[in-house]
This record gives structure tokens, sequence and C-alpha cells, in this order.
């Protein structure tokens, strides 16, 4: 794919945010982005103590080699170098919080591991079919052609549970199951720690496939090294694997190699390479009444203004937001969005890549994110 196309295919998808920057209110929006809503007088309202901290992110320590195969939703996978012969993973898990996981028996504790893990597909907005296409769905198959068949996946066979103790991670209350679970061609060892933090719990499974349990001695270790990172911490701030790039708009950001400048109607900046695509609009405080805002007020405006999820706080203090997009020609998007200041303007920045490639790009993007001034 020409980066040329890739710039051109995705800008089809950012038609959403196209009226931030503008001074009139766009079509069919109720709250333009561009207009303040009116200031009202805050309640008064008596001291609380401090919120408790909350879990925003993790640090793990993996053996030589495990690459993050999956992230969807309130799941990562990172499979084994061997993979897909060797069957063995680290999974992260995110669960709603809940504390009788603590107090379980074997037998309870056997059924929440068998729980399905359930990953939601993100709905995306597809074209219309052709008159064509819709001819051809309503005729009716030749006698000869059969449905084609689905194999269902094997059913996860009842664990064998070893030990069941209650554990601290990383100060935290946690729970530890070891067990076992023999499969047709094989038999995993899984070291277990669900862990109850003040908003969810973090379930954390480290799964031996091999026949010699070849990688059980380094999860215990990569157990032990569990970080939890709280919403007062942040994180670390590396660039120095990234490449720096001064924006026409003078913003900065430091992001991968290879990246070029293009023009994109109604963005202020786009950059572009065969991966990626990162662009960025600005909105004057003082032509289009923001300066009453502060960041977050803006934020919940961009997002009211374009159908958008409620943007969060990640673990570089970045405000974001991300959703999925298709093209007409049917290609898939993982999209980030996020916000920041400066002094005179508000600036929606996005970066987006092909849906395949989210793997790579969930973790870089935040971090891209957090160097833009």
């Amino acid at each position: 794919m020409k980066k040329t196309s890739l710039l051109l295919a995705v800008l089809l998808t950012f038609s959403l945010l196209s009226g931030c920057g503008d001074q009139e209110t766009p079509a069919e929006t109720t709250v333009p982005v561009t207009t303040a809503p009116q200031q009202t007088t805050a309640p008064t309202t008596l001291p609380t103590e401090p919120p408790a901290p909350v879990v925003i992110d993790f640090k793990l320590e993996l053996p030589e080699g495990f690459e993050l195969s999956l992230v969807q939703d309130n799941i990562q996978v990172f499979s084994s170098p061997k993979s897909p012969r060797d069957p063995s993973y680290v999974s992260v898990q995110i669960l709603p919080r809940d504390e009788s996981v603590l107090t379980m028996d074997t037998t309870q504790m056997i059924h929440r591991i068998l729980e399905p893990v359930v990953v939601e597909t993100p709905e995306i907005e597809s074209s219309t079919p052709s008159a064509e296409t819709t001819a051809e769905e309503t005729t009716e198959p030749e006698e000869t052609t059969q449905p084609e068949e689905t194999t269902e996946p094997q059913e996860a066979p009842e664990p064998f549970v070893k030990f069941l103790e209650p554990a601290i991670v990383d100060e935290w209350d946690a729970v530890f199951t070891d067990y076992v679970q023999s499969y047709d061609n094989y038999t995993s060892h899984t070291y277990r720690y669900e862990v109850v933090t003040t908003d969810a719990n973090y379930v954390f499974s480290f799964c031996d496939g091999t026949d010699d349990n070849e990688w059980l001695d380094a999860f215990e270790e990569a157990s032990h090294d569990i970080d939890l990172i709280l919403d007062t911490e942040g994180m670390e701030l590396d660039y120095s694997q990234l490449t720096p790039y001064v924006l026409r708009s003078g913003l900065s950001i430091h992001a991968e190699e290879g990246l070029e400048s293009h023009d994109a109607q109604g963005f202020s900046d786009a950059l572009a390479n065969r991966n990626v695509l990162i662009l960025t609009m600005g909105d004057d405080k003082v032509s289009n009444n923001l300066t009453e805002m502060d960041l977050h007020d803006y934020a919940d405006l961009v997002a009211k203004s374009n159908d958008l999820e409620t943007f969060q706080e990640d673990m570089y203090g970045n405000l974001f937001t991300t959703f999925y997009s298709r093209d007409e020609a049917g290609l898939e998007y993982y999209n980030m969005i996020c916000v920041k200041e400066t002094t005179d303007s508000f600036w929606v920045c996005q970066m987006t890549c092909l849906a395949k490639d989210q793997v790579s790009y969930a973790k870089a993007f935040p971090l891209w994110a957090s160097s833009i001034k």
C-alpha cells in the first residue's frame, strides 16, 4: 500500500471531526465544538477525602522473546517466541471489581477459571450495499453449493488445582492459583494471580504449554515483578528511540521514523508513512469563545460534538479516546484521539493505523501523544 493511498483513504474516516475548527455550527450537530457552554455558578460543596489511587496500567518483565500478539478491549496476550508450535502465553485481563475471589474455594475458582473470556468486537460502520450486491445476496444458491462448515474451538478442560492461596501483588490483595489442564495434544501448567484493586480486578495468567515446563521458572520470576501503575504515579517518558518532528502548525511530536508531511484539507498538520497517519487541528481560544474552558471541558465538547466515547486520562497524562472506522474500500482502522492545549489554542490530535496493526501501535500512540507540544 502506498503511503499516499493510506492518507487519502483514512481521510474519508475523519469527516466526523471536520467541523471542530469551524466557527459556524456544523449541520446536524447539537453542540458545536467551538461554542462554549453557558457558565453556571458551581454549588458549594463540603471538602471530601481525596479519592483512592486507581490502577491505570501495568508493567511486566516477560521472558525473552514473548511478544504482544493480541490487544482487544479488556485482554492482552503475549505469545511464546516459538508460537504456534509452543502454545505458552502470558495474558492480562481486566474484570469488574469483585472481592469475593479472595475467599473462593477450589470449586468456585475452577468455575471462575472456566468462565469464557468475553471480548466485544467493535461495531464498524460499513458502506450501504449496492443494488448489484443486494441482488446477489437475494439470489438462491445453487443446489450443489454447500454451506461452509465451521469448527468449534476446543472446550477448555476442567483444571486440576494444585494450590489456591491468598497473595499480595504490588501491595494489593490477590489470590494465587496453580493449576494444570490436559488438552488433546498437550498439558498446560498455569500460574494465575487475580488482583483486587480500587475499581477492577487484574488477572495475570502465566501458562506454560511445553512438555518439560520450560517457562515455569521464568514465569515465577516475572510474577514477582508485576508492577501496577497508579494514576498518582504517571509513566517515565522516554523518547530516545523516536524521531522528533516539527509540524507546520508549530507543534512538535516524537514518533516513529519515516513520517512525511502532507496537505490535508481541514487539518493543520498531516504526517504519514505506509503504516500510520497523524492529524492535528487547532481551535483558537479567543475567536472560538473558548477562553473560559480548561482541557477537560474541551475534551467533553469534542466528544459530545462528534459522538465519541468520553475522554479518559492514560498513564502518560493524555486525555484520549479511541474508536474504529472503515473507509469506502472496506479497510478497517484503529484511531486514537487526544486533546492538547497551548497558550492560545486547543488542539485535536488523531493517530490512525490499520486495525490489523493495532497490536503494534496501541501502546506506541500514547507515548507519541505525550510528546506533543
